[in-house]
């Protein structure tokens, strides 16, 4: 081997030596953005019998279940064993029953209609505590920005 030949080799293996180097060094900078925790702020909106709710700045949502006695008053349904609204129903035939959405301070009417028995108040129970089960999913997904009911 000339030294010639010596010098070419060692110039070869240095600079393959730098090239490696480079290209990890494009290869680690490449990768340093992925991976990134990413942070979605979309305007949340919830759409219900065409109308639209902005839930963005919305700290607690909640639910309301009243009816209305035949006295004119509004009676808290929500915390009454089966007993107690059948009697609520027994003393006011046909009580107009209202299940709402809560938002802070705004409110949502989500179904109201003649109650006659309890298997109708027990259905409209289960199809607010659906809903409220949707919006509960709704707001912990960052991804989604619409929900429609």
């Amino acid at each position: 081997m000339t030294v010639s030949e010596h010098v070419a080799r060692r110039y070869a293996l240095a600079f393959s030596q730098y090239l490696f180097v480079f290209l990890l060094a494009v290869g680690m900078s490449a990768l340093a953005g992925c991976g990134s925790t990413k942070v979605y702020t979309a305007e949340k909106t919830m759409v219900y019998k065409d109308s639209m709710y902005n839930l963005s700045g919305v700290k607690q949502v909640g639910s309301r279940i009243e009816g209305n006695a035949a006295d004119g008053t509004t009676v808290n349904l929500r915390n009454l064993d089966k007993k107690d609204v059948e009697a609520q129903l027994k003393a006011n035939p046909g009580m107009m029953v209202t299940t709402l959405v809560t938002m802070d301070d705004q409110e949502m009417v989500y179904e109201r209609r003649q109650v006659k028995n309890y298997s109708d108040y027990n259905n409209m129970v289960k199809h607010l505590e659906g809903a409220m089960k949707d919006i509960t999913k709704f707001m912990a997904d960052g991804k989604k920005t619409q929900l429609k009911l």
